[in-house]
């Protein structure tokens, strides 16, 4: 009798435990529900081909297609919206980790997560390759690419120990052609501003992680993406926080690819099965 109400006991016990883990478990994906941004609107969407299932990095290069790079391969993708396939494979190096692509004229840059730039000159055709090492290094895990043409430089994006302060996260600029990058951040993400306050982490460089940067081409705001946590952070030009978007993981699982077109469409990559492109609206705040 004192062995069946011991298991009683432990029957019940476990019960209370599993129905009040349901019960959080259920309470917390409601308040994401409730969190996620409904200023964000999927258009259209492209479920990409197994062999972007990593995509990493996006960059529009006009006629409706989109240099990729995904994480594990050295290779440049064409990938064609107009017809929902891969145009071209152009090889620029062996394995690594691939975060970022951007686009200047005939030259693509890639950003590996070390901090090494490979630049492939005349990418389409005869694909040249130089490489440039930077200060950086794992320890910062490099995400974020973009080519910023109205300064000729190469944006690039800390995700997880910027190397000046734990308590930030900087936009650092790498200056063409010399790809030399200065050691004070661009911009930089202090974690202070009250936008913040919902995701401020005691060690306030572990609030944010960004995965990509662009700049919107008409209004010249900066886009910040994080896939840790799906997320969009907006800064107006002069790089002051004003808009911060919770993504929904369905839609965006792990989001590293952000990209415009000339008119202001954005359009933003994600990891998964399969890897996607969602084009996307935002009203603004």
């Amino acid at each position: 009798m004192g062995h069946n109400k011991t298991v009683f006991l432990i029957t019940t016990g476990l019960l209370l435990l599993s129905a009040a883990f349901i019960f959080t478990y259920e309470k917390e994906v409601e308040e994401y529900q409730a969190n996620i941004s409904k200023d964000i609107t999927i258009d259209q969407t492209w479920d990409l081909p197994p062999q972007l299932a990593e995509v990493s990095g996006i960059a529009f290069l006009g006629s409706n297609k989109i240099a990729c790079v995904q994480d594990e391969k050295g290779s440049i993708f064409i990938y064609n919206l107009d017809n929902s396939a891969i145009e071209k494979e152009i090889q620029f190096a062996a394995n690594g980790d691939f975060e970022g692509i951007a686009i200047k004229e005939n030259t693509a840059y890639i950003l590996e997560a070390n901090g090494k730039i490979y630049e492939v000159e005349d990418f389409m055709n005869t694909a040249q390759v130089k490489t440039f090492d930077t200060f950086f290094t794992e320890e910062n895990d490099m995400e974020g690419l973009f080519y910023d043409e109205a300064e000729d430089r190469l944006l690039l994006a800390v995700k997880v120990l910027d190397p000046n302060s734990e308590d930030q996260k900087g936009i650092y600029a790498a200056q063409l052609p010399s790809m030399e990058v200065n050691k004070a951040p661009v911009f930089t993400l202090t974690f202070e501003e009250e936008i913040f306050n919902e995701i401020r982490e005691e060690k306030r460089g572990e609030s944010f992680f960004p995965s990509e940067v662009a700049i919107h081409p008409k209004t010249g705001e900066i886009f910040i993406l994080e896939a840790r946590e799906p997320r969009l952070l907006i800064l107006d030009a002069s790089g002051t926080p004003k808009e911060f978007h919770l993504l929904d993981q369905k839609a965006f699982p792990q989001p590293e690819g952000l990209a415009f077109d000339s008119s202001g469409n954005l359009y933003i990559s994600s990891e998964g099965e399969p890897g996607t492109i969602h084009r996307v609206t935002i009203t603004s705040k």
